[in-house]
């Protein structure tokens, strides 16, 4: 629409907002200036709006110009319906489209488009008219109001208006407003009937005319107030008032109406009021003549209207003015004559109808027309007691003393009251008194108004020494003796109240009076009011009986209920017992007596009741015990049974429920009267308890929240009410009782109660169900036009009423909020209430009640400032809670969005709350909602084309939210610290908002600015404030953050600069400060859940520096000074927040920053000695702290410290191992810590069996919380190697001491069974193992490992019962793939403690195998199944255990005899499958991917492409084929027997390898051992070293005894421990033949190399066996010969390439260089025993100790050789193992061998070989047969080489 071009008139709606105080904060210069610019108009009022007559203007000519001629016909009916001149027509058009429409153009142009959507817009536009005229007389009434009150925030600027127009025009011309409203005619065609719907349009501006005429009537009221009226206005006045009697002539209105009625009884009482005040003189003498003339002018016509009631408080007025303003009084006519006008008031119930006006809702508010009414009647009631209350006579007229109680329950009147004793209105009070108690209720009733109005000190001082005590004369109890006449003497004591201790002494004088109902003695004497209502309580307890249920009419429960009344107020404003007076204390107990005696009757006085209950409420804030179980005992308030503390839905529901008499008497008694007395008693009785926060919520707050939300919330609509108020009332009690609920709730400190949480669940669900919903909702869903309608209504729009529809609107949405909140307490997250799906009904069709857009239409209330900052918050909590679009639900374009919303921001006029509501919006709706969203951030809203009045445009309206972002950066690199402001934090929100949900193209315009980093990231460098904003710093981080962590390839060089900016030393300092300076008390907890300010400050700076750690140093490096210095600072903050560990949550974030800074160091970060000393004292601290109160850690805060502590121990290992206290206190704090956690696993132990199962959450629960202990375990490992290696020799006793290899050994046992402990478990056994390895492994020896773990190491039950899956459905299932690492770690650690101990374990070890033989054969067999790295790593740990036990195969043959077969059988098998795998790749990276992948690997046809996988598997195999051998070897003839001895026994044997030679089958359901198998192998490897071309070092591989170790000697032991270093892999062509020469090139040549030696020791024992076998034919014993011949030439031309080509050119082919020489000496021979142990079973290349049983003694050692052969039995058993010893070279020293070997080669044995030939002896100086040498790897090659030529020629 175009603009509004020239102010023909003014915008009065936004101007009332401006200038009234509600609804801006606006600057006062702004008032001044608009107010001044509108000053003629204020002046003109009504009269500015011009009719259609008063202008030449045609609107035809007028839409020409400016361009709508569309528009004529439309804006000619609006001409019509508002008779407006042209001009002002099409300026209120264009003001309501621009400010008030809120439909989008589509529609508009569907509004005018035809006759009954046109209708509807014409009203729409009649009405905001209406709203404008009826605007200008409320800003001059408003400024009228309080340009005097000094402490108005614009009463300067109205003051200054005022003076501007003066009063006297203002005057003029509202009188001439008035007198134009009152002659106005309506349009011609509504008066015709020309058009439609023209009686309701007719009526509609009849009423609009009778308001806007009270309303000038209110105007002219606050100007006689400002400036009394000369005689020329209150003539005129009259004239106009009396022309349409007092508003009771209205030709339009009809009376049967009650809104008519109501508008005709304003104006009523409007215009007498106005009258009574021109005629109200305070100083007569002073306006004598203006008196007269009056009095001359008027009489006639005053006293001759007295036939209406209005007319008696005026005849009353003129009465009064004229005996004070004239000489009436002195003549007996005169007088006569005003007299009869004082008596035909009186006839006309005056005083009624005064009393009528002074309670009319137009004046029953505080606002300064309300006391200019009050205090005009108040005068002329002051005059009538002046004039004519002497005698007391006053008093009798009917109405007169409700009509003083009102008036002096307001403050003033009262004040007033209280100072004039002596004139006035007093009379009446004295009057009281004089007849004390006989006008009880009255006077009981004024004192109940003195206490309303802040005099109740005075009138309960007045009341406790009452002057007077009428009693009705009793000859029989008074006795009196006349003094004169009617006055008497009492002559004895006389107790005036029976039962109660008050007496008259004798002496009293007293007077007798005649009353209408008997003769009464007056007394003097001083009495106490609260001892009449004690007698009153006692004489309506003693008739009860008469009564007959004669409640209402009964004069006695009038007295006490009025007595009880004021008792509740001064009970009220008592502020502890001991204001509580002795006579005050029986009333207030027999209140409990009342409602005790009359609750059972059969109509009780719900009256007297709810006064009753009143009282006690009162008591409450005393002595709330007591008067709750006198309450509680009388079962009158509703009471539930707590059977079930849990389930809130019965609750909900009534299910132990029991309303009592408060249900009966409300059904029964209340609803009839149509009263609810005694419901608003307890509706008071139940705030006030529940605010006093005693926590019985089971006695109190849930039984009556049950009873509200179920018997009267849900049906309080459909009762009837005398009295609207009173309906609102309840309704607001009740809301107000929830909203009390939730603030209770809410503040609690107290987390963990169960009643509390009851009392919360049954709340919100029952307000989220459809009967106290729909209630709800129709408090929300009234609207704002219907809000602001009855708004519009109210005298008053500065005051609310208490118990308006407004207040209701506004608990109703306040109460949604906290609803919708809550929801998730009774509902699943994706569950839809039944109150939300009313609110979120899609499709918007169907949605009747429209809740979104309703709460959303809030926004443009102009009277309260509070309703549309509650409507933004509601609909932000709908935006969270809502999970589809609020688009949608809104019904709103963008730009109506952008106009109700966003175009408040850039509005300096609109307060500061109303912008935070609506960014708060804004932020809300980021995370949820993407439509509304856009609409904010008005995304791709260039693009968008619209018809707008039939022509396309691109719509402009409304900036998005991205403009006013951009001005708070301009503000921020102005001035940093404009962030810490209110609105700038929400705008820093909604940044962080957007970069939280990745929605940073919203502002890609901004972020394309330059210096958006440096704007955004000022206030990181500012100097803070004292009380700086501190969560707007954690959000600027943790922005900052997830812009480093975003940033992929791109280059972020402004944001880099910041950061290098940040990590200034200054700069870094400052925050380092700032971050760490937290508080030593614990944080509060809220119920919101919201986190302390400081803490977010400290999670986000851990988030930022965690991230650049990530991130560095590709993004930035934090420079190593300031990186040290975080570290030094974290470390001594973590340190001092361990004594403050109330609240957990900093200790942790600390402990994990901290840990990750640890982690970025290699080494240790200290510079010097003392630095590292106090690090590690610190550390030491913390472990002290952590030791003393480990059990009640948070489980973060355990784990961050047991990193912390494992990385320290890695760190500064070499200050443990030097300083031996520091490890004595670090190793002590370990085993405390560790003990700890043991204890806790020992405890569930004990507890775990007797305790039902547990579910899956709590079981997922306690294998997190298994966490710290594995880390426990790390921290172990770390210890056990670091101290095993360099450390004390007694560093193991902290452990043994609390003896925790057995523990751990408990531990494990318990948790190997548990699925849920699997991980728990392998870091136990990794443990053990880490132990077994070290020096303390004997302690193993004593722990009963076989007890603790052979059978806990079986598979679990349902891997037995269950065939073999790789996968499972169910994830708490055992699988067998989960079981292999626990299987093959327990194997191992087996394996470990059996060689390091040997025979001390050997029992144990062949039990374990005898337990676990079915389970060893399938693990070697595992192989077929799986090859997959745990499989592998099963397989490996099994044949290593039997490669190890072979050594003692007579034990175990002895043992266990069908064991070692099948296992043995198993051995040969796996050897088959492991040599057959290397022909079939295919097959083999079927069995490394496991199931899930092998089909898609079967299904390709394309060649396998040799990956890290298949080398990696290869290792693995050839490392099991060493075992293999290892293990087969103990069953084939010893070779150095074979070449030694003189006898041969080959009965001993079994030949192993079958003679057949064939290659690998495919099949391996037939598959044995053959010969062609191992030379298969052999072949292979030497083809690997072939083409890796491998080089021998010539290093020596053992050590002669008496020799110093040199650089050989290391350099062979550097050789021998090198770890197999996987080759670069480049992918290749594959061979193709099998396996292809890309996968034996990239193998570990090394291992082959040990392979091949250990095949070739295999192949030569059997080959030698089976040529001197007799059993073998000779046949078979030349093809062995013939094929060993030909198959290993590679072997022999590898042989002559490496090993002899140094010695081609000598003589001798078997001459060798020596690396050393040792003349042989003397040893013991016993010592080589025939049980000496084999040293075979280590598993990595290392180099051998040689001692002097390395010695080689031909004829010695061939001759004790012998006689152990003669000497030994044969064993027994189905294998039939040869007795043949270990070789007498053959020793290890346990401690040269490394923990982690896993294969040996026997280089021992090449000696034996050597030296045993039948060579010539060597010519060489020195070296003889008794002589030892030093061996090298070409050596033992060589000897093969040359056996194998021997065999393949020797028979």
């Amino acid at each position: 629409m175009p603009a509004v071009e020239k102010c023909v008139i003014y915008d009065w709606k936004r101007l009332w907002q401006m200038v009234s105080g509600v609804h801006y904060e606006t600057p006062r210069g702004t008032v001044r200036e608009e107010l001044l610019n509108v000053c003629s108009e204020l002046q003109a009022g009504v009269l500015q709006f011009k009719p259609k007559s008063a202008s030449n203007v045609q609107l035809a000519a007028l839409l020409k110009e400016k361009k709508q001629e569309k528009l004529l016909a439309f804006t000619v009916r609006l001409q019509e319906l508002l008779n407006l001149e042209s001009a002002q027509c099409w300026e209120i058009l264009c003001y309501y489209l621009t400010k008030e429409y809120r439909g989008s153009a589509s529609l508009l142009t569907q509004l005018i488009s035809n006759e009954t959507n046109m209708m509807k817009l014409l009203e729409d536009i009649r009405h905001y008219y209406s709203l404008e005229r009826m605007i200008v007389l409320k800003i001059l009434k408003n400024v009228l109001v309080f340009y005097k009150v000094p402490n108005h925030p614009y009463h300067n600027e109205y003051r200054e208006v005022v003076d501007k127009l003066t009063l006297p025009r203002i005057v003029d011309s509202y009188l001439n407003q008035l007198d134009s409203l009152i002659n106005e005619l309506p349009p011609r065609k509504l008066l015709a009937g020309e058009s439609f719907h023209c009686t309701a349009i007719l009526t509609n501006w009849s009423e609009r005319n009778a308001r806007e005429t009270n309303e000038v009537l209110h105007i002219l009221l606050l100007l006689s107030e400002h400036k009394p009226m000369d005689l020329g206005h209150i003539k005129r006045l009259f004239a106009t008032i009396k022309q349409h009697s007092f508003g009771h002539l209205q030709n339009h209105l009809n009376k049967d109406n009650l809104y008519h009625k109501a508008l005709i009884e304003n104006i009523t009482y409007s215009e007498l009021v106005l009258l009574l005040k021109c005629l109200d003189f305070e100083q007569p003498g002073d306006n004598a003549k203006l008196i007269e003339q009056l009095v001359k002018d008027l009489h006639g016509e005053i006293t001759n209207m007295d036939h209406r009631p209005e007319h008696g408080p005026l005849l009353l007025t003129w009465m009064m003015l004229r005996l004070r303003g004239t000489n009436d009084a002195d003549d007996a006519s005169s007088l006569l004559r005003c007299r009869q006008l004082g008596k035909r008031a009186v006839e006309l119930k005056c005083f009624v109808q005064l009393h009528a006006i002074v309670t009319h809702a137009m004046f029953a508010d505080d606002s300064l027309l309300s006391r200019i009414v009050r205090k005009t009647i108040y005068n002329q009631l002051s005059y009538l007691c002046d004039l004519f209350d002497g005698d007391g006579s006053c008093a009798r007229y009917e109405g007169i003393y409700e009509l003083l109680c009102e008036l002096l329950s307001w403050p003033q009147l009262a004040k007033d009251f209280c100072t004039h004793e002596e004139d006035g209105v007093r009379s009446l009070y004295n009057s009281l008194l004089e007849n004390f108690p006989l006008q009880f209720t009255n006077l009981a009733k004024i004192a109940q108004a003195l206490s309303k109005a802040g005099q109740g000190n005075y009138i309960k001082s007045q009341l406790e020494s009452l002057p007077m005590l009428a009693l009705l004369y009793d000859e029989h109890e008074h006795k009196v003796k006349e003094l004169n006449a009617n006055e008497y003497e009492l002559t004895s004591v006389m107790q005036p109240f029976p039962r109660i201790d008050y007496t008259l002494p004798a002496g009293t004088s007293c007077t007798a009076v005649q009353h209408t109902n008997g003769f009464y003695m007056h007394f003097r004497c001083s009495v106490n009011f609260f001892n009449a209502l004690h007698h009153e309580i006692n004489c309506l307890l003693r008739e009860k009986a008469q009564l007959h249920g004669d409640f209402e009419s009964n004069e006695r429960i009038k007295r006490v209920e009025a007595g009880l009344k004021y008792l509740e107020l001064a009970v009220q404003r008592t502020k502890s017992v001991e204001g509580i007076s002795a006579e005050m204390v029986h009333p207030t107990e027999m209140c409990i007596d009342l409602l005790s005696k009359f609750k059972s009757v059969q109509c009780p006085p719900v009256g007297l009741l709810s006064n009753c209950l009143n009282v006690c409420t009162a008591l409450l804030p005393l002595v709330d015990e007591e008067i709750f179980m006198r309450i509680s005992n009388l079962d009158i308030l509703p009471t539930t049974s707590n059977q079930s503390l849990h389930d809130y839905k019965l609750f909900a529901s009534a299910a132990y429920f029991e309303s009592r008499f408060l249900g009966s008497v409300i059904d029964h008694v209340e609803k009839k009267k149509e009263r609810y007395d005694f419901l608003l008693a307890y509706l008071s009785f139940l705030r006030t308890y529940t605010k006093l926060k005693r926590k019985r919520y089971l006695q109190v707050e849930i039984p009556g929240l049950v009873f509200l939300l179920r018997d009267v919330f849900p049906h309080l609509h459909t009762w009837h009410f005398k009295s609207h108020l009173d309906k609102n009332k309840i309704y607001f009690e009740v809301l107000s009782l929830i909203c009390d609920l939730f603030d209770i709730i809410g503040s609690s400190s107290d987390v963990k109660c169960e009643q509390r949480q009851l009392l919360l669940n049954v709340c919100v669900y029952s307000l989220l169900n459809l009967d106290n919903g729909l209630i709800l909702l129709r408090f929300v869903g009234v609207g704002n036009a219907y809000v602001q309608h009855t708004m519009e209504l109210e005298t008053n729009w500065m005051q609310q009423q208490p118990h308006g529809l407004m207040m209701l609107v506004r608990l109703s949405m306040r109460i949604l909020m906290q609803v919708l909140c809550l929801k998730s307490h009774v509902y699943a997250a994706d569950t839809l209430s039944p109150l939300e799906a009313l609110i979120y009904t899609q499709p918007k069709q169907r949605d009747t009640l429209r809740i979104i857009p309703t709460v959303c239409s809030y926004m443009s209330n102009i009277f309260d400032r509070w309703l549309p900052i509650v409507s933004c918050r509601l609909l932000k909590r709908i935006a969270l809670e809502f999970n589809m679009s609020l688009l949608a639900c809104l019904d709103m374009e963008a730009d109506q969005i952008r106009l109700t919303f966003i175009q408040k921001l850039p509005d300096e006029l609109e307060s500061d709350s109303i912008k935070i509501a609506i960014l708060e919006l804004v932020e809300a709706c980021i995370g949820k909602q993407p439509g509304v969203t856009e609409a904010f951030f008005k995304v791709n809203y260039a693009h968008e084309k619209r018809s707008f009045f039939g022509k396309e445009c691109t719509p402009s309206i409304g900036d998005s939210i991205v403009t006013y972002m951009k001005e708070f950066l301009d503000a921020l690199e102005t001035e940093p610290l404009t962030v810490q402001q209110a609105l700038p934090c929400k705008i820093m929100n909604i940044f962080h908002s957007l970069w939280k949900h990745n929605l940073q193209m919203l502002v890609n315009e901004l972020l394309k600015q330059p210096k958006f980093w440096t704007k955004l990231c000022s206030s990181l460098f500012a100097k803070s404030t004292a009380e700086p904003q501190v969560r707007v710093y954690t959000q600027l981080i943790n922005i900052v953050s997830i812009e480093i962590y975003s940033t992929g390839m791109s280059q972020k060089d402004e944001l880099r600069q910041v950061l290098t900016k940040f990590f200034e030393r200054d700069s870094f300092q400052q925050w380092l400060n700032y971050v760490f300076d937290m508080p030593k008390v614990p944080a509060v907890q809220s119920a919101s859940d919201e986190l302390p300010d400081w803490i977010c400050c400290l999670q986000s700076f851990k988030d930022l520096i965690i991230i650049l750690l990530k991130k560095q140093p590709k993004f930035l490096s934090i420079p190593d000074a300031q990186f040290k210095l975080l570290a030094k600072k974290c470390l001594t903050v973590l340190v001092d927040r361990a004594n403050y560990l109330e609240d957990m949550r900093p200790f942790i974030m600390l402990a994990e920053l901290y840990i990750f800074i640890l982690l970025q160091f290699k080494q240790a970060y200290t510079s010097s000695t003392e630095e590292e000393q106090e690090l590690m004292d610190q550390l030491q601290q913390l472990m002290t702290r952590i030791c003393a109160c480990y059990e009640d850690l948070h489980v973060r805060a355990k784990e961050a410290c047991l990193a912390i502590i494992t990385k320290c121990a890695h760190l500064y290992s070499n200050l443990l191992i030097r300083d031996s206290s520091i490890a004595l206190r670090f190793l002590n704090s370990v085993v405390s810590i560790i003990c700890t956690e043991l204890q806790s696993i020992e405890k569930s132990v004990n507890i775990e069996p007797q305790s039902p199962p547990l579910p899956v959450e709590t079981t997922g629960k306690l294998a997190t919380t298994s966490n710290s202990l594995i880390l426990c375990l790390n921290l172990l490992k770390a210890v056990a190697t670091i101290f095993n290696n360099e450390g004390p020799v007694n560093w193991d006793l902290p452990f043994v001491s609390v003896r925790l290899f057995q523990r751990l050994l408990h531990c494990v046992s318990y948790t190997l069974p548990m699925h849920s402990k699997q991980v728990l478990s392998v870091q136990l056994l990794d443990v053990l193992i880490v132990f077994a390895k070290s020096n303390c492994s004997s302690e193993f020896l004593h722990c009963d490992v076989g007890e603790y773990l052979w059978l806990k190491l079986l598979p679990p039950r349902e891997l037995l019962q269950s065939r073999y899956e790789f996968n499972k459905a169910s994830s708490d299932v055992w699988t067998i793939e989960q079981w292999w690492p626990i299987y093959s770690r327990g194997i191992e650690l087996v394996n470990i403690i059996y060689d390091k101990h040997k025979k001390c374990f050997l029992p144990q070890a062949l039990q374990f195998v005898g337990i676990h033989e079915v389970y060893l054969v399938d693990s070697l067999l595992l192989g077929k199944q799986s090859l997959e790295p745990e499989a592998m790593q099963l397989i490996k740990a099994a044949i290593s255990l039997i490669a190890s036990l072979t050594e003692h195969h007579k034990e175990w043959a002895e043992d266990h005899s069908s064991s070692l077969f099948n296992i043995m059988n198993a051995v040969q098998n796996l050897m088959g499958h492991a040599t057959s795998m290397f022909h079939q790749q295919r097959n083999l990276k079927c069995l490394l991917v496991g199931r899930r992948s092998q089909l898609k690997i079967l299904c390709n046809t394309d060649p396998i492409a040799i990956d890290n996988d298949i080398i990696n598997a290869c290792n693995d195999l050839t490392d099991i084929i060493i075992y293999c051998v290892k293990a087969l070897q103990k069953f084939t003839p010893d070779l150095l027997d074979l070449l030694c001895c003189g006898y041969y026994e080959p009965h001993k044997w079994h030949p192993i390898l079958d003679a057949k030679f064939s290659a690998p089958k495919l099949n391996e359901s037939s598959l044995t051992l053959t010969f062609g198998m191992v030379l298969n192998m052999v072949t292979i490897y030497v083809k690997a070293l072939n083409m890796q071309n491998h080089e021998f070092n010539g290093a020596p591989l053992n050590v002669l005894p008496n020799v110093e170790f040199g650089a050989e000697v290391s350099s062979s032991e550097k050789t021998g421990n090198m770890s197999r270093g996987q080759r670069s892999f480049t992918q290749s062509i594959s061979a193709a033949t099998c396996p292809s020469n890309e996968l034996l090139s990239n193998m570990d040549g090394q291992l082959c190399l040990v392979a091949l030696e250990h095949l070739l020791m295999l192949v030569a024992s059997q080959s030698i066996f089976m040529i001197r076998s007799p059993d073998l034919e000779p046949r078979w014993k030349q093809i062995v010969r013939r094929d060993i011949s030909s198959e290993l030439l590679s072997f022999h031309e590898f042989v002559r390439r490496k090993v002899i080509v140094d010695h081609r050119d000598s003589r001798c082919p078997w001459v060798r260089r020596k690396h050393g020489l040792l003349k042989f000496q003397q040893t013991d021979a016993t010592r080589h025993g025939p049980g000496q142990p084999r040293s075979s079973s280590s598993t990595e290349v290392v180099r051998r100790s040689s001692t002097t049983n390395n010695e080689l003694r031909v004829n010695v050692v061939r001759r004790l050789h012998l006689q152990q052969h003669q000497h030994q039995p044969s064993p027994s058993g189905v294998t039939n193992p040869m007795a043949a010893s270990t070789p007498r070279g053959m020793s290890t020293d346990v401690a040269e061998i490394p923990c982690a070997e896993s294969r040996k080669r026997l280089y021992s044995d090449v000696p034996s070989a050597n030296e045993l030939q039948h060579f010539p002896p060597s010519t060489e100086t020195g070296y003889c047969e008794l002589s030892q040498v030093q061996l090298v790897e070409e050596d033992y090659l060589q000897l093969m080489y040359a056996l194998f030529g021997v065999i393949s020629q020797t028979e």
